[in-house]
């Protein structure tokens, strides 16, 4: 058995995870949620957090009894403070944590048809948000015969079939609400690029917050390609879907970044279990110390991209205070 240092001992116990909800919690309070009502961008990122909590149980992406999954999406999504006011952004992410809940139940299955069906819903749910997710489509399909082998010609149609479901349950009350030049200007956005890699829109707390990202990803990936190989060979298969994607949607990020906000999410989405599993399942003393390393840094990202917001909130409750002073 393998020496257990400090990092396998926290990212294995009960605390992890709420601790990372209270820093969570912490930082959306901070950053204005209750001033702005965002109730039901909470509302995605609680689901989602379930979500990814459950997809890490029930296909043992770690091989140990572990919370880290959904502990490290929760400190991402807090270092990447301002994605949570969007609304679209939240639904992406909960639409592709989804979507890899239901398409992982498909893998090697004879009853993988459903799965699909109800996969591909998530990502047309997605794509009325953000019709550019249709992108993902093709990229899908050749991970759901080379990963998960559950491409079949049943397979193929159910896809096809859930990804238009949603716009055939909501199209007809859409169009006759706003007309039809609204599903005309959806799906033409498709064709609509902005110049490539114009990176003016980006501000410190958001080259931070996507950098730290993409950082941990790189750890995440090259740790895998290094020892996936004492996983299973479905869980490696499975990890290797999460890997595609993310350096997918960091690939679309760099090229199109007016999107960030809903790619960044992706991206948080599918890197989590990645790092999680670095940080889970490594135990030498190199490894020690960048668990200290990331989660410090992680902590001081979030600091910093909260503080503004935060120092606002208290000016503003403090001036409030002195009113009430009898001075």
């Amino acid at each position: 058995m393998a020496y257990k240092r400090f990092q396998n001992i926290f990212t294995e116990s009960k605390i992890f995870l709420p601790l990372s909800i209270a820093v969570a919690g912490g930082a959306c309070y901070l950053y204005g949620v209750v001033e702005g009502g965002w109730w039901m961008q909470l509302a995605c990122l609680a689901i989602s957090t379930i979500l990814l909590a459950e997809l890490n149980s029930s296909h043992q992406l770690i091989r140990v009894s572990s919370h880290a999954t959904p502990s490290m999406f929760l400190l991402l999504v807090a270092a990447a403070i301002f994605i949570v006011p969007d609304l679209e952004a939240e639904i992406m992410m909960l639409c592709f944590i989804a979507l890899h809940f239901m398409l992982f139940h498909s893998q090697q299955r004879k009853v993988s048809p459903g799965w699909v069906f109800y996969g591909f819903f998530c990502l047309g749910l997605a794509s009325m948000v953000f019709v550019q997710a249709l992108y993902y489509v093709p990229l899908l399909w050749v991970l759901m015969a080379a990963c998960l082998r559950a491409f079949t010609a049943k397979t193929f149609w159910a896809s096809v079939l859930g990804l238009f479901t949603p716009y055939w349950l909501a199209g007809p009350a859409i169009v006759y609400l706003r007309g039809t030049e609204v599903a005309a200007r959806h799906f033409i956005r498709l064709r609509s690029f902005a110049p490539l890699g114009d990176y003016s829109m980006f501000g410190e707390h958001e080259w931070l917050a996507i950098g730290w990202t993409a950082f941990l990803a790189l750890i995440g990936i090259i740790h895998y390609a290094n020892q996936g190989y004492q996983d299973k060979l479905r869980t490696r298969l499975l990890h290797e879907i999460f890997i595609t994607i993310d350096l997918a949607t960091f690939t679309f990020l760099a090229l199109q970044p007016q999107h960030y906000k809903l790619l960044l999410g992706v991206a948080i989405a599918n890197t989590s279990p990645l790092i999680a599993h670095y940080l889970t399942l490594t135990h030498t003393w190199l490894t020690n110390i960048s668990f200290y390393f990331i989660i410090l840094g992680t902590l001081a990202i979030i600091a910093y991209n909260t503080w503004t917001p935060s120092s606002n909130f208290l000016s503003t409750m403090a001036t409030l205070a002195c009113s009430y002073l009898p001075l």
